[in-house]
C-alpha cells in the first residue's frame, strides 16, 4: 500500500491512467485517498503533495452521511434478545448480528437512498 515520505512527495500507486488524467490511491495521515491528478505529475509513483492537494476526489464523499448510534436503544434491543451477560454474547454472536441489523436499518436505507439519488444526479 500507498506510504507518505518525504514530507513533498506521497508515493502512490496508479490505477488507472487515461489520457491527461491518471488515478492514484495513496496514504493521507492513515486515511486511503484516490484522486486524478495530471498524468504527467506523476513521476516513478511519486505525487507532489501540492498537486495531491488540488486534485479530484474520487467516489463518493460517504463521511457526509450521517449514520446515528444510540448506545441506549443498543442495551435495549440486546435485552430484548436476551442478551445479558458477556457469555450470553459469546453463546449467541448471531443475535448480536441481528440486534446491530435492526438498529443499522435506517442508516443502511439512508445510504441505499443516497446511492441512489447520486444516480439519478450523474
Amino acid at each position: 500500500m500507498a506510504k507518505k515520505i518525504q514530507g513533498a512527495l506521497t508515493l502512490v500507486t496508479v490505477l488507472s491512467s487515461k489520457g491527461a488524467s491518471t488515478l492514484v490511491e495513496y496514504l493521507d495521515n492513515g486515511i486511503l485517498q484516490r484522486k486524478y491528478v495530471p498524468t504527467e505529475k506523476v513521476s516513478n509513483q511519486f505525487v507532489d503533495d501540492q498537486v495531491l492537494a488540488q486534485g479530484i476526489p474520487y467516489g463518493f464523499p460517504w463521511d457526509e452521511i450521517v449514520i446515528n448510534f444510540d448506545m441506549q436503544h443498543f442495551a435495549t434491543e440486546m435485552h430484548n434478545a436476551d442478551l445479558w451477560t458477556v457469555e450470553d454474547v459469546l453463546k449467541s454472536p448471531k443475535k448480536v448480528t441481528g440486534v446491530l441489523r435492526k438498529i443499522f436499518e435506517d442508516s443502511f436505507r439512508t445510504v441505499l437512498e443516497t446511492a441512489v439519488r447520486e444516480k439519478k444526479r450523474t
